[in-house]
């Protein structure tokens, strides 16, 4: 039971209508489909481009590359021969998009789907509107834990459900202080986590391990942001480096522990990090069916339906992702690279302690107001930092 959950909420009838329709064409029979104003179907065997040349730059290093022919391929289904994307599609994904989203959570994160649960996923426009219909579908007055440092837009989506934040303390090596945890937990509260976390970049599988033990003995849930899973770097006193193995070994540590708490847990991410496309506004999420069902009747009631060529792209991008998952490698170098250049200027950094760093984030502490200088880092230097308080979150601009 999870009785932090609202108990149903009814879904828009259009949405209803345009999944009937989209299973029908996908058993390739006859349809004709202008619900809801759905008149890109007009379109849909006409040639609008009589050529659309697309050539990957052969220069390209090969993680690059990779990604590079999967957007080719996703314009193109798109948009040639016949232009597909401009018509409205089911919200949450038709079933060839589910499948792999099925596919990317078995694999990326151990959660046992089979590959029939279709209703245990959901594909949005980008990992934080599944964040949002995830955070909506609970309780009101529904009691959501957050660790001290934390995305700033989540109390926020809480507050305005009606839903009741409480923060958890972080340690001064910026692990979560589970005594805390435990001193205010309650039967049928949610924990929201972001680990790798967002904005520290504090990762710790024996943190995640012992939320969910506590959790877990309250019947308690857990929504579990996790975009940056594979931008998880190995940090030493003075440097950070991409290795491999140690990214390997993370990932595993978390399949296993999610492989024996995943029914109370909803777990989202997207490829905007991953494969380095935020802007194309392609996530997933994989929770029980009745939590899934709340969020596509939320998602439903805003969108009316996916964005079909958004979702085209992002497709593509997720089965060439799963076929040879390298593309993140290029970025997370890249990553490595700037963090050293942070540390080698000895600026006051606060960073995990424990030899791991994810995100794309370093905290600074500092005693000047935050809004004047990251004001003056971006106008004289082209550093990008958000202000918080007396923290700063940076991340160098990249030429």
């Amino acid at each position: 039971m999870q009785n932090f959950l609202l108990s149903s909420t009814v879904p828009p009838v259009i949405r209803e209508t345009i999944n009937k329709a989209t299973l029908r064409e996908e058993k390739g029979l006859p349809i004709f489909d202008f619900s809801s104003g759905n008149i890109g179907k007009l379109l849909f065997k006409i040639n609008l481009f009589d050529k659309i040349d697309i050539k990957v730059n052969e220069n390209l290093p090969l993680e690059l590359k990779v990604i590079a022919e999967a957007i080719k391929e996703g314009i193109l289904e798109a948009y040639y021969p016949t232009p597909k994307g401009l018509s409205y599609s089911p919200t949450g994904g038709n079933l060839q998009i589910r499948k792999l989203a099925i596919k990317y959570f078995k694999e990326a994160h151990g959660v046992p789907l089979s590959d029939e649960d279709f209703d245990k996923v959901i594909v949005t426009a980008g990992g934080q509107q599944a964040m949002a219909a995830a955070l909506r579908s609970l309780k009101p007055e529904t009691k959501v834990f957050l660790s001290q440092w934390e995305y700033d837009v989540i109390p926020a989506i809480v507050k305005d459900r009606g839903g009741q934040v409480i923060r958890i303390k972080r340690n001064d090596d910026l692990s979560i202080n589970i005594d805390d945890l435990k001193e205010k937990i309650v039967e049928n509260s949610v924990f929201y986590i972001s680990m790798p976390n967002n904005p520290t970049g504090y990762i710790s599988t024996q943190d995640f391990e012992k939320i969910l033990e506590v959790l877990a003995e309250k019947g308690c849930g857990m929504i579990w942001d996790a975009p940056y899973l594979f931008t998880i770097l190995k940090l030493t006193s003075n440097k950070a480096e991409f290795d491999r193995n140690f990214l390997q070994e993370k990932i595993d540590e978390f399949k296993r522990i999610i492989r024996k708490y995943y029914r109370n847990v909803c777990i989202i991410s997207s490829l905007s990090k991953t494969c380095l496309m935020a802007g194309l506004r392609f996530g997933f999420a994989t929770a029980s069916s009745h939590w899934i069902k709340l969020m596509e009747a939320f998602i439903g009631r805003e969108t009316l339906s996916s964005p079909t060529s958004g979702f085209i792209i992002g497709a593509k991008v997720l089965e060439t992702f799963l076929k040879n998952k390298i593309v993140h490698e290029w970025a997370c170098k890249i990553l490595a690279q700037r963090l050293t250049m942070l540390i080698e200027e000895d600026l006051p950094l606060i960073l995990p302690k424990n030899g791991a760093f994810g995100a794309l984030y370093a905290l600074i502490k500092t005693n000047k107001d935050g809004t004047k200088l990251a004001d003056k880092l971006i106008n004289e230097y082209g550093i990008v930092a958000i202000p918080w308080r007396t923290i700063l979150w940076t991340t160098k601009k990249c030429h």
